[in-house]
């Protein structure tokens, strides 16, 4: 039995919380990178990154007009298929080229040398976005395959807006 002069007496957390149970002002702490589920903080900033992978923390725009402006036909992001990107499957891992086929508010696809298994969380590095997702389908087509996956997180590294021509 641990004795009053025992380290294995102290508690783990001040006021003898067992280790499990978080100390109150630390909830924050308790999400994860969506990439290497690393502990980070939650933050309204949004070019926040995780601390480990420096994977963009912030979640995309949802359906509403605000998210259509950013993502939409009108928006500026936007990608043809000979555009090349990065991704990184999992974490660490060494970065592999890729080319676009589709950029939506929920997701996106490429054209990926090698099959990627459904659930794999991967990063994606652009000139235009920098963003973590997860694989839902990855079929082959050809000699490449079409990986499809759902935007978890995501940094918009362009400014979007609207261009407008004026003449005399």
């Amino acid at each position: 039995m641990p004795t009053s002069n025992d380290p294995s007496a102290t508690p783990a957390w001040p006021l003898g919380r067992p280790a499990d149970t978080p100390a109150p002002g630390l909830l924050e702490a308790l999400r994860r990178c969506a990439l290497c589920q690393h502990p980070v903080v939650l933050t309204a900033q949004p070019d926040a990154r995780c601390p480990a992978c420096h994977s963009p923390l912030a979640a995309l725009p949802g359906h509403d007009v605000a998210g259509h402006d950013v993502l939409s036909r009108r928006g500026a992001v936007r990608r043809d298929q000979s555009h090349v990107a990065l991704i990184h499957v999992g974490w660490p891992s060494l970065p592999v080229a890729v080319r676009w086929r589709d950029l939506s508010l929920t997701g996106l696809s490429l054209y990926v040398p090698l099959p990627v298994p459904d659930g794999q969380r991967l990063r994606l590095i652009d000139s235009a976005i920098d963003g973590v997702a997860e694989v839902v389908r990855c079929r082959p087509q050809g000699r490449v395959q079409v990986l499809h996956a759902r935007l978890l997180t995501a940094q918009l590294l362009q400014a979007t807006g609207v261009f407008i021509s004026t003449s005399a």
